[in-house]
């Protein structure tokens, strides 16, 4: 089991800790790549339009200045760097018996990494514009597809969003999506608002079962978050990945 999740735009940088090591992180013979990544971003966020470049406000100005000593800044495990209502719902913290190699995460700058990984905070998101790169899931996607398909067979378990999906495609039949309804006057309607949390909640949940006992097939994880929230589980298709329907109270 592999469960997917997208970044959080904000970080909490690490106050010590080394500095960013590429050979340490998940797929280290992609270190150039995200080092060329990252050399890009530092002379963007040096520059006067920097902001439009990174598709950022301009009250973010202290994150993007940052940007520009990534390479000497302290690292932390992602879990700690990533913050939001979706890692405040996994709570990875507190979990026991869980493998770090069952988490991954998918970024702009480093492609993907490990829950475990020692990484930077950084403001980086995936709608940015580095020249000569396009579209940044595209360019990772092309990069990332052969590195991620000997790490495992699925079940894949997808909480990402539309654009961080992009980066890597997990085979349709293997994989499912948590989407997240609520009923509004006896109809479902797609949650955006909490959808993040929900599915931190998901993954929580199905890293403690699969601690428990392995899962290994797509209505094992249905059964397994079942005893969260009500579910329903669309069958994938040669050619869609099947949905996990949550429906929130």
């Amino acid at each position: 089991m592999l469960i997917l999740l997208p970044p959080s735009e904000g970080k909490t940088p690490p106050e010590t800790g080394k500095p960013l090591d590429f050979n340490s992180l998940l797929f280290p013979g992609l270190s150039g790549e995200r080092r060329t990544v990252l050399q890009e971003l530092q002379v963007i966020s040096s520059l006067p339009n920097a902001y439009e470049k990174l598709n950022v406000g301009k009250s973010l100005k202290h994150e993007v200045a940052a940007n520009q000593h990534i390479l000497s800044a302290p690292t932390a495990p992602a879990w700690q760097v990533y913050t939001g209502v979706l890692f405040d719902a996994l709570d990875y913290a507190a979990l026991e018996n869980v493998d770090d190699d069952m988490t991954l995460v998918f970024s702009a700058l480093f492609g993907v990494t490990r829950l475990s990984d020692a990484i930077p905070a950084y403001r980086f998101p995936a709608t940015a514009k580095l020249p000569g790169f396009g579209p940044m899931g595209a360019w990772w996607r092309e990069r990332l597809t052969d590195q991620m398909a000997g790490l495992a067979t699925g079940p894949f378990i997808d909480c990402r969003s539309t654009t961080y999906r992009s980066f890597w495609k997990s085979p349709p039949l293997q994989t499912v999506t948590i989407d997240v309804f609520q009923r509004v006057n006896g109809e479902l309607k797609v949650v955006s608002h909490w959808a993040k949390q929900a599915r931190g909640y998901v993954a929580r949940r199905l890293l403690q079962e699969h601690a428990r006992s392995p899962i290994s097939s797509l209505d094992q994880v249905a059964e397994a978050v079942s005893g969260l929230y009500e579910v329903e589980l669309v069958p994938p298709t040669n050619r869609k990945a099947a949905s996990l329907r949550v429906l929130l109270n």
